[in-house]
């Protein structure tokens, strides 16, 4: 029977402890579609991916995506909403009230649909997705939306029962072959658990590493209070700003990065890292800055396990990745651009991250999410996930074309700020921040120090 992997039981666990609700990746349509074609556009898109149509069940004591053994109606995944836009306090509010029950017959996704009714706030339980993942369901969803298909308006069922649908696979990090790296660090973990019978914990603080005193955090910024409400939840009432590029602006920004031979994945994080400076010393303390930059893992998998695209289209093929640097060593900005790009590119097909992922499964991961929870600071200063340029397989002579599209997440355990970007051709990038009303005062300075930075490379050629 195909169980959870370590990655998904990662996630699985962290959600169920309350500290993650979901993820969002929303599109902006030129024009809203009748509720027959949204159903329809569903219908398809369910049928395509396992995971949209499952639910985790513990079944003998092992998790496992199982499908679903009821339907799901139309009016079960598109919920209205009134509000007119994703302000800051619909994603905030959004993050605190939208999370997803284990062992039930529903769906983990839900669509929220602004008063604009062309606005589409797609919203999934991480455990079946990561990011490019939400790509794919809308990239599914669009390409069905102007698909010349009848519609089937009387029937509200999106996904009926049946026992030839096909079950979510097993996760191909699974069945990854141990490297000598991986042995050794397999029997590490052991010897590590065997401590434990004598009172000697080092998991969590290998595992869960925080913030050291030499790396850059902020003095107005610690766990547990700037996390966690009183009650024990996640707080979810960071400010939100998004910073747009136009289009045309867009255009030039990525000739900057070409004319480097760098990636907007390299130059974001340097963009942020330069602006950093601007916070007082008074403020801070320490100087290394780890950035968490999460890295789609699907070629690498591809190739490895000699498996076909298809399978990999939904589901979480991701791995950490980090870059770092240190504030009082910065040098001209696309020198820490280029210093950036060489580490991504260093890591991009690095299999070490990902043997590491296979140690959960030595560990109890319930008492590792409680150690990161119980740390001072998170364990990375922020984080960068950039879900690149897409088109959400839209032409120019579609009937639907989505015109803009918005990536968020909530707080976190494992950084201080998030910066989530997406781009698409009609709408330009949009770089989503969220960052803890404690440091409003602190990182407003860095915003508008980014935006500048954004706004002098996105107008003329850089030298």
């Amino acid at each position: 029977m195909e169980s959870l992997s370590s990655v998904e039981k990662y996630f699985y666990h962290r959600s169920k402890l309350g500290y993650h609700s979901c993820f969002f990746l929303a599109v902006k349509l030129y024009k809203a579609p009748e509720d027959g074609e949204i159903c329809n556009a569903l219908k398809q898109t369910i049928s395509k991916h396992p995971q949209l149509y499952s639910n985790v069940s513990n079944e003998n004591g092992s998790l496992a995506l199982n499908p679903l053994k009821q339907p799901i109606h139309f009016k079960d995944v598109m919920k209205g909403l009134a509000e007119e836009s994703l302000s800051e306090d619909v994603v905030n509010r959004i993050f605190q009230d939208i999370n997803f029950d284990y062992g039930v017959e529903k769906p983990l996704w839900t669509i929220l649909v602004l008063k604009d009714r062309r606005t589409f706030i797609f919203c999934t339980d991480h455990v079946i997705m990561d990011g490019l993942s939400a790509v794919a369901f809308w990239k599914s969803f669009m390409s069905s939306l102007n698909s010349s298909q009848p519609l089937e308006i009387s029937d509200d069922v999106v996904y009926k029962p049946n026992a030839q649908n096909p079950r979510v696979p097993q996760h191909p990090y699974d069945r990854l072959p141990f490297s000598l790296l991986g042995f050794v660090l397999r029997i590490f973990v052991q010897f590590l658990i065997l401590l434990t019978f004598v009172k000697v914990n080092l998991i969590g603080t290998i595992f869960a590493p925080s913030l050291k005193d030499k790396d850059f955090k902020f003095k107005d910024y610690q766990f547990p209070q700037g996390l966690l409400t009183d009650q024990g939840a996640i707080r979810n009432d960071n400010n939100q700003v998004n910073l747009h590029v136009s289009p045309s602006k867009l255009r030039t920004l990525l000739q900057n990065c070409k004319k480097h031979k760098l990636s907007l994945t390299a130059l974001l994080p340097a963009i942020i890292a330069h602006s950093l400076t601007s916070v007082p010393d008074s403020k801070i303390e320490g100087s290394h800055m780890r950035i968490n930059v999460p890295m789609n893992t699907r070629t690498m998998i591809e190739r490895i396990m000699a498996i076909d695209s298809k399978f990999t289209q939904c589901g979480n093929f991701v791995k950490g990745g980090e870059l770092t640097c240190d504030r009082s060593q910065l040098g001209q900005l696309w020198q820490t651009a280029a210093k950036f790009g060489t580490q991504l590119a260093a890591q991009r097909y690095d299999h070490s991250s990902l043997q590491l992922l296979r140690l959960l499964d030595l560990i109890d991961v319930e008492e590792y999410i409680k150690t990161k929870i119980g740390a001072k600071y998170p364990s990375s200063t922020f984080e960068v996930t950039n879900l690149g340029y897409e088109s959400f397989s839209c032409g120019e002579d579609d009937a639907y074309i989505v015109e803009d599209a918005y990536f968020n997440e909530p707080q976190g355990l494992s950084d201080i700020f998030t910066c989530s970007m997406v781009a698409t051709p009609f709408g330009g990038l949009n770089c989503w921040f969220s960052y803890p009303k404690t440091l409003s005062e602190d990182l407003g300075i860095v915003i508008y120090s980014i935006q500048t930075t954004l706004k002098a490379l996105s107008e003329s050629p850089s030298s």
